[in-house]
């Protein structure tokens, strides 16, 4: 089903709109349908899906709960719109290039443009109050492999609605890294307490870094330069995390007792 949806959002211009972030194939569930998954956007649209659901296919606009009313409003009074709810706008016709079209003309908007920008969200938490932060699918449940910049992982932790599923992930223990983009400079973590690795990063973001390194690496070159991941989530003692995360220092050489070098940013 890719091979009708990208044409769509590629000749349409909604492809050129948003930063792909990952592609869902699902044409094997008992109602076949694919997600093409956006960045964080000022939209605050999420993804872009196509549905097999006989005897009709629909185009379904996947976006945050508290996306911009008057865009919402504007795209739900397209004449195409078959179903809505809190998280999706669902449209079905003959011709979905059309549809898709006539969402793009909408997007380019100045007067969207603007809308959707000025209802931004903004960090509450008293050291990032006014931050403008990110939309995050927090439903979602998927970190391993996943890389988050530093707004993402607050925007998680502020986010207190029950559909937040990544900030019950990743409260977890376990075996984290915070490395450059291009992977060369690299610091392994490990979280063993209340608030589990995302509490972890909150306490690094709090305090620039918090490890002797990670600091300079951060004062030298700022946060935006940085992504986190999680390595592992781990049950076990603190000795024993601690243990773990001793043993992906050793293997990946990160650990630089000298001066600081830029790239190996364990201290110890």
């Amino acid at each position: 089903m890719f091979d009708v949806l990208e044409p769509i959002l590629t000749t349409s211009g909604l492809a050129s709109m948003f930063k792909l972030k990952e592609r869902y194939d699902k044409t094997n569930e008992s109602t076949p349908w694919v997600k093409y998954s956006v960045k964080p956007n000022f939209y605050k649209i999420r993804a872009f899906e196509l549905w097999d659901n006989e005897p009709k296919r629909f185009f379904r606009i996947y976006h945050a709960p508290d996306m911009n009313e008057y865009l919402k409003n504007t795209l739900m009074s397209l004449p195409e719109v078959v179903k809505k709810g809190t998280y999706f706008i669902d449209f079905q016709a003959a011709d979905y290039l059309q549809i898709a079209t006539n969402i793009a003309e909408i997007l380019a908007s100045e007067e969207i443009i603007q809308e959707s920008k000025a209802t931004s969200r903004l960090a509450h938490t008293s050291r990032f109050e006014g931050l403008e932060l990110p939309d995050v699918d927090v439903s979602q449940e998927e970190v391993l492999g996943q890389t988050f910049s530093w707004r993402e992982i607050i925007a998680i932790w502020e986010d207190n609605s029950e559909q937040n599923n990544l900030k019950k992930v990743l409260s977890q223990n376990g075996i984290y890294i915070q490395r450059s983009e291009d992977g060369k400079s690299r610091y392994f973590g490990s979280a063993y307490g209340t608030g589990g690795i995302i509490g972890r990063w909150m306490t690094h973001l709090g305090f620039l870094g918090d490890a002797h390194h990670l600091n300079l690496y951060i004062l030298e070159n700022g946060y935006n330069s940085i992504t986190f991941s999680v390595i592992e989530f781990m049950e076990g003692t603190n000795s024993e995390i601690i243990q773990k995360e001793s043993m992906w220092k050793k293997t990946f050489g990160t650990i630089n007792k000298g001066p600081y070098n830029g790239i190996q940013l364990n201290k110890n």
